[in-house]
Protein backbone atom coordinates (compact mmCIF):
# COMPACT_ATOMS: atom_id res chain seq x y z
CA UNK A 1 0.00 0.00 0.00
CA UNK A 2 2.86 2.74 1.10
CA UNK A 3 4.70 1.90 -2.95
CA UNK A 4 1.99 3.66 -4.77
CA UNK A 5 1.43 6.12 -2.05
CA UNK A 6 5.21 6.53 -2.54
CA UNK A 7 4.79 6.98 -6.22
CA UNK A 8 1.64 9.31 -5.68
CA UNK A 9 3.93 11.71 -3.65
CA UNK A 10 6.92 11.34 -5.54
CA UNK A 11 5.24 12.51 -8.29
CA UNK A 12 3.57 15.80 -6.87
CA UNK A 13 5.35 17.97 -5.00
CA UNK A 14 2.09 19.91 -3.95
CA UNK A 15 0.04 16.69 -2.62
CA UNK A 16 3.86 16.04 -0.77
CA UNK A 17 3.89 19.56 0.68
CA UNK A 18 0.63 19.26 2.27
CA UNK A 19 0.87 15.94 3.92
CA UNK A 20 4.21 16.75 5.44
CA UNK A 21 1.94 19.90 6.82
CA UNK A 22 -0.83 18.28 8.10
CA UNK A 23 1.54 15.19 9.47
CA UNK A 24 3.41 18.24 11.41
CA UNK A 25 0.51 19.49 12.34
CA UNK A 26 -1.03 16.70 13.93
CA UNK A 27 2.08 16.16 15.80
CA UNK A 28 1.79 19.57 16.92
CA UNK A 29 -1.52 19.14 17.92
CA UNK A 30 -0.74 15.88 20.01
CA UNK A 31 2.10 17.62 22.08
CA UNK A 32 1.50 18.83 25.64
CA UNK A 33 1.30 22.50 26.23
CA UNK A 34 5.26 22.83 27.36
CA UNK A 35 6.33 21.36 24.35
CA UNK A 36 3.94 23.47 21.80
CA UNK A 37 5.21 26.04 23.71
CA UNK A 38 8.84 25.37 22.93
CA UNK A 39 8.49 24.46 19.21
CA UNK A 40 6.81 27.91 18.46
CA UNK A 41 9.16 29.63 20.10
CA UNK A 42 12.07 28.08 18.37
CA UNK A 43 10.29 28.00 14.90
CA UNK A 44 9.24 31.68 15.15
CA UNK A 45 12.98 33.11 15.89
CA UNK A 46 13.86 32.37 12.09
CA UNK A 47 10.43 33.84 11.11
CA UNK A 48 9.94 36.89 12.67
CA UNK A 49 13.70 38.00 13.22
CA UNK A 50 13.55 39.04 9.23
CA UNK A 51 10.77 40.89 9.60
CA UNK A 52 12.08 42.81 12.52
CA UNK A 53 15.00 43.57 10.36
CA UNK A 54 12.79 44.76 8.07
CA UNK A 55 11.04 46.92 10.56
CA UNK A 56 13.91 48.09 11.46
CA UNK A 57 15.61 49.07 8.13
CA UNK A 58 12.47 50.78 7.30
CA UNK A 59 12.30 52.69 10.44
CA UNK A 60 15.87 53.86 9.79
CA UNK A 61 14.93 54.71 6.14
CA UNK A 62 12.61 57.02 7.39
CA UNK A 63 14.75 58.65 9.63
CA UNK A 64 17.56 59.15 6.60
CA UNK A 65 14.90 60.51 4.12
CA UNK A 66 14.04 63.00 6.70
CA UNK A 67 18.04 63.73 7.66
CA UNK A 68 18.42 63.99 3.66
CA UNK A 69 15.20 66.51 3.89
CA UNK A 70 16.77 68.99 6.32
CA UNK A 71 20.16 68.81 5.01
CA UNK A 72 18.25 69.62 1.40
CA UNK A 73 17.17 72.49 3.31
CA UNK A 74 20.22 73.50 4.75
CA UNK A 75 21.85 73.68 1.79
CA UNK A 76 19.27 75.80 -0.30
CA UNK A 77 19.77 78.13 2.62
CA UNK A 78 23.59 78.24 2.31
CA UNK A 79 23.55 78.82 -1.21
CA UNK A 80 20.70 81.78 -0.15
CA UNK A 81 23.41 82.82 2.34
CA UNK A 82 26.08 82.48 0.34
CA UNK A 83 24.78 84.34 -2.83
CA UNK A 84 23.56 87.69 -0.52
CA UNK A 85 27.23 87.70 0.97
CA UNK A 86 28.39 87.39 -2.95
CA UNK A 87 25.45 90.01 -3.85
CA UNK A 88 26.66 92.33 -0.81
CA UNK A 89 30.35 91.96 -1.43
CA UNK A 90 29.69 93.44 -5.16
CA UNK A 91 27.58 96.25 -3.45
CA UNK A 92 30.41 97.06 -1.43
CA UNK A 93 32.72 97.21 -3.60
CA UNK A 94 31.10 99.97 -5.88
CA UNK A 95 30.32 101.50 -2.72
CA UNK A 96 33.95 101.14 -2.43
CA UNK A 97 34.32 102.72 -5.85
CA UNK A 98 31.50 105.27 -5.90
CA UNK A 99 33.83 106.70 -2.81
CA UNK A 100 36.71 106.78 -4.49
CA UNK A 101 35.10 108.20 -7.64
CA UNK A 102 33.72 111.27 -5.85
CA UNK A 103 36.67 112.35 -4.12
CA UNK A 104 38.23 112.62 -7.74
CA UNK A 105 36.03 115.67 -7.66
CA UNK A 106 37.54 119.31 -6.96
CA UNK A 107 35.91 120.66 -4.51
CA UNK A 108 34.16 123.00 -6.19
CA UNK A 109 32.74 120.88 -8.91
CA UNK A 110 30.91 118.22 -5.96
CA UNK A 111 27.86 117.35 -7.81
CA UNK A 112 24.39 114.95 -6.72
CA UNK A 113 25.32 111.23 -7.58
CA UNK A 114 21.61 110.17 -8.65
CA UNK A 115 21.66 106.05 -8.51
CA UNK A 116 19.67 104.39 -11.22
CA UNK A 117 19.67 100.97 -12.44
CA UNK A 118 19.27 99.88 -16.23
CA UNK A 119 16.13 98.62 -17.70
CA UNK A 120 16.73 98.37 -21.31
CA UNK A 121 19.40 98.87 -23.79
CA UNK A 122 17.52 99.54 -27.27
CA UNK A 123 19.22 98.75 -30.41
CA UNK A 124 20.81 95.83 -32.19
CA UNK A 125 24.87 94.98 -32.51
CA UNK A 126 25.40 98.25 -31.50
CA UNK A 127 23.61 100.02 -28.39
CA UNK A 128 21.77 102.73 -29.32
CA UNK A 129 20.52 103.63 -26.03
CA UNK A 130 20.16 102.97 -22.61
CA UNK A 131 17.24 103.89 -20.46
CA UNK A 132 17.17 103.73 -16.77
CA UNK A 133 14.67 103.44 -13.73
CA UNK A 134 15.02 107.64 -13.15
CA UNK A 135 13.26 110.03 -14.64
CA UNK A 136 11.56 113.48 -13.97
CA UNK A 137 10.21 112.81 -10.86
CA UNK A 138 14.03 112.47 -9.31
CA UNK A 139 15.18 115.63 -11.02
CA UNK A 140 16.79 113.57 -14.25
CA UNK A 141 16.98 116.54 -16.97
CA UNK A 142 17.93 116.27 -20.95
CA UNK A 143 21.87 116.68 -21.19
CA UNK A 144 22.48 115.22 -17.68
CA UNK A 145 25.91 113.45 -17.60
CA UNK A 146 25.74 109.67 -16.74
CA UNK A 147 28.70 107.78 -15.05
CA UNK A 148 29.98 104.66 -13.57
CA UNK A 149 33.21 104.50 -11.57
CA UNK A 150 34.80 102.90 -14.68
CA UNK A 151 34.06 106.33 -16.47
CA UNK A 152 31.71 108.12 -18.64
CA UNK A 153 28.82 106.09 -20.18
CA UNK A 154 27.31 109.06 -22.43
CA UNK A 155 24.40 111.74 -21.42
CA UNK A 156 20.85 111.90 -20.84
CA UNK A 157 18.50 112.41 -24.16
CA UNK A 158 14.99 112.72 -22.79
CA UNK A 159 13.07 112.03 -19.86
CA UNK A 160 9.83 111.11 -18.71
CA UNK A 161 8.94 110.88 -15.35
CA UNK A 162 9.69 107.69 -14.04
CA UNK A 163 12.48 107.09 -16.60
CA UNK A 164 15.29 108.09 -18.86
CA UNK A 165 16.94 107.71 -22.13
CA UNK A 166 20.62 107.73 -21.94
CA UNK A 167 22.87 108.82 -25.42
CA UNK A 168 25.87 106.50 -24.45
CA UNK A 169 29.33 107.20 -25.62
CA UNK A 170 28.44 104.37 -28.83
CA UNK A 171 25.36 106.56 -30.43
CA UNK A 172 26.13 108.15 -34.13
CA UNK A 173 25.82 111.52 -32.71
CA UNK A 174 27.56 111.38 -30.02
CA UNK A 175 30.94 113.50 -29.25
CA UNK A 176 32.79 114.38 -26.35
CA UNK A 177 35.27 117.24 -25.88
CA UNK A 178 38.39 115.50 -24.16
CA UNK A 179 42.31 116.16 -23.36
CA UNK A 180 45.27 114.01 -22.72
CA UNK A 181 45.96 113.40 -19.30
CA UNK A 182 49.44 113.50 -19.24
CA UNK A 183 50.23 116.23 -22.08
CA UNK A 184 46.76 118.41 -21.96
CA UNK A 185 46.16 118.15 -25.87
CA UNK A 186 42.99 118.40 -26.89
CA UNK A 187 40.16 117.03 -29.39
CA UNK A 188 36.84 115.61 -30.19
CA UNK A 189 35.86 111.79 -29.66
CA UNK A 190 33.41 109.92 -31.76
CA UNK A 191 32.71 106.73 -32.78
CA UNK A 192 34.12 105.79 -36.09
CA UNK A 193 32.05 103.28 -38.08
CA UNK A 194 32.62 101.29 -40.97
CA UNK A 195 31.19 99.14 -43.65
CA UNK A 196 27.41 97.99 -42.73
CA UNK A 197 27.07 100.38 -39.79
CA UNK A 198 29.51 98.10 -38.16
CA UNK A 199 30.91 100.25 -34.86
CA UNK A 200 34.88 99.86 -35.54
CA UNK A 201 36.31 102.20 -32.40
CA UNK A 202 36.38 105.38 -31.43
CA UNK A 203 39.05 108.52 -32.62
CA UNK A 204 40.18 111.58 -31.23
CA UNK A 205 39.39 114.15 -34.22
CA UNK A 206 41.10 117.49 -34.35
CA UNK A 207 44.54 116.69 -32.96
CA UNK A 208 47.04 118.53 -34.88
CA UNK A 209 50.44 116.70 -36.31
CA UNK A 210 53.01 115.92 -34.12
CA UNK A 211 51.11 116.32 -30.88
CA UNK A 212 52.64 114.70 -27.37
CA UNK A 213 50.00 111.39 -27.40
CA UNK A 214 50.98 108.35 -27.37
CA UNK A 215 49.61 104.62 -26.59
CA UNK A 216 48.19 103.74 -23.56
CA UNK A 217 47.57 107.83 -22.46
CA UNK A 218 44.55 108.34 -20.50
CA UNK A 219 41.69 110.35 -21.85
CA UNK A 220 39.89 112.40 -19.91
CA UNK A 221 37.19 115.01 -20.42
CA UNK A 222 37.81 118.64 -20.44
CA UNK A 223 34.98 120.55 -19.39
CA UNK A 224 34.77 122.39 -22.62
CA UNK A 225 30.93 122.51 -23.39
CA UNK A 226 29.08 123.22 -20.24
CA UNK A 227 27.68 119.13 -20.18
CA UNK A 228 30.84 116.83 -19.03
CA UNK A 229 32.66 118.20 -16.10
CA UNK A 230 35.96 117.97 -16.01
CA UNK A 231 38.23 114.96 -15.34
CA UNK A 232 35.88 111.98 -16.21
CA UNK A 233 37.59 109.14 -17.66
CA UNK A 234 36.71 108.02 -21.32
CA UNK A 235 39.33 105.57 -21.90
CA UNK A 236 43.09 104.85 -22.95
CA UNK A 237 44.74 105.51 -26.50
CA UNK A 238 45.32 102.48 -28.13
CA UNK A 239 47.11 103.83 -31.32
CA UNK A 240 48.83 106.59 -32.87
CA UNK A 241 49.32 107.19 -36.77
CA UNK A 242 50.77 110.25 -37.87
CA UNK A 243 49.78 112.00 -40.82
CA UNK A 244 51.36 115.19 -42.58
CA UNK A 245 48.71 117.62 -40.77
CA UNK A 246 46.63 116.21 -38.35
CA UNK A 247 47.28 112.91 -36.37
CA UNK A 248 44.85 109.60 -36.29
CA UNK A 249 44.40 108.62 -32.52
CA UNK A 250 42.11 105.64 -31.87
CA UNK A 251 41.10 105.52 -28.48
CA UNK A 252 39.37 102.54 -26.47
CA UNK A 253 37.10 103.54 -23.98
CA UNK A 254 36.83 102.76 -20.31
CA UNK A 255 33.45 101.07 -19.70
CA UNK A 256 31.93 98.26 -21.43
CA UNK A 257 28.39 99.63 -21.96
CA UNK A 258 26.82 95.93 -22.92
CA UNK A 259 27.88 94.82 -19.06
CA UNK A 260 26.43 97.67 -16.96
CA UNK A 261 23.61 97.22 -14.58
CA UNK A 262 24.11 100.46 -12.40
CA UNK A 263 24.63 104.03 -13.42
CA UNK A 264 24.92 107.14 -11.78
CA UNK A 265 23.28 110.79 -12.90
CA UNK A 266 25.31 113.42 -12.08
CA UNK A 267 23.13 116.85 -11.43
CA UNK A 268 23.84 119.72 -10.48
CA UNK A 269 26.29 120.61 -13.38
CA UNK A 270 25.12 124.34 -14.29
CA UNK A 271 23.84 125.61 -17.72
CA UNK A 272 27.06 126.62 -19.81
CA UNK A 273 26.77 130.57 -19.71
CA UNK A 274 26.62 132.34 -22.87
CA UNK A 275 30.41 133.54 -22.47
CA UNK A 276 31.30 130.08 -22.26
CA UNK A 277 29.48 128.77 -25.16
CA UNK A 278 31.04 131.62 -26.88
CA UNK A 279 34.59 130.49 -25.66
CA UNK A 280 33.59 127.23 -27.05
CA UNK A 281 32.35 127.99 -30.32
CA UNK A 282 35.85 129.85 -31.19
CA UNK A 283 37.97 127.07 -29.88
CA UNK A 284 35.96 124.60 -32.09
CA UNK A 285 36.80 127.02 -35.09
CA UNK A 286 40.48 127.07 -33.83
CA UNK A 287 40.87 123.18 -33.81
CA UNK A 288 38.87 122.50 -37.17
CA UNK A 289 41.07 125.02 -38.81
CA UNK A 290 44.35 123.74 -37.58
CA UNK A 291 43.32 120.25 -38.11
CA UNK A 292 40.94 120.57 -40.87
CA UNK A 293 41.99 117.30 -43.43
CA UNK A 294 41.18 114.96 -40.28
CA UNK A 295 37.66 113.77 -41.54
CA UNK A 296 38.97 112.28 -43.84
CA UNK A 297 41.52 110.14 -42.30
CA UNK A 298 41.48 106.46 -43.37
CA UNK A 299 38.94 107.37 -46.05
CA UNK A 300 35.95 106.41 -43.03
CA UNK A 301 34.11 110.05 -42.15
CA UNK A 302 33.94 110.27 -38.45
CA UNK A 303 30.35 111.07 -38.17
CA UNK A 304 28.52 107.89 -37.88
CA UNK A 305 27.62 104.88 -39.63
CA UNK A 306 25.83 106.83 -42.75
CA UNK A 307 28.84 109.06 -43.24
CA UNK A 308 27.42 111.98 -42.14
CA UNK A 309 29.38 114.49 -40.22
CA UNK A 310 28.33 115.16 -36.71
CA UNK A 311 27.29 118.95 -35.72
CA UNK A 312 26.92 118.60 -32.47
CA UNK A 313 29.58 118.65 -29.51
CA UNK A 314 28.29 117.51 -26.18
CA UNK A 315 25.39 119.86 -25.26
CA UNK A 316 24.80 121.28 -28.47
CA UNK A 317 27.70 123.55 -30.04
CA UNK A 318 27.91 122.97 -33.26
Amino acid sequence: MLSPLTRLLRGNRDLTTLVICVLLSAIALALPPAAKVVISTIAATPILRPLKRLATAADGLTRLRGENERLRKLAMELVEERAALISQGHENERLRELTHFMVGFAAEERFDLLPATVIGMPGGRIIEGIEINAGEASGVQAGMPVVVPDGLVGKISSSVRGRSLVEPLTSASSAVAVTIERSRVRGIVRPRYGGASELLDWQMDYVPARSDIRAHDRVITSGLGGVYPAGLVVGDVSSVHEGPLTMTVHIDIAVNLSTIEQVFVLKGLAAPSPERDAMMQALLKELALEAAPSDTTEGVPSGGPEGAPSTELEGGAP
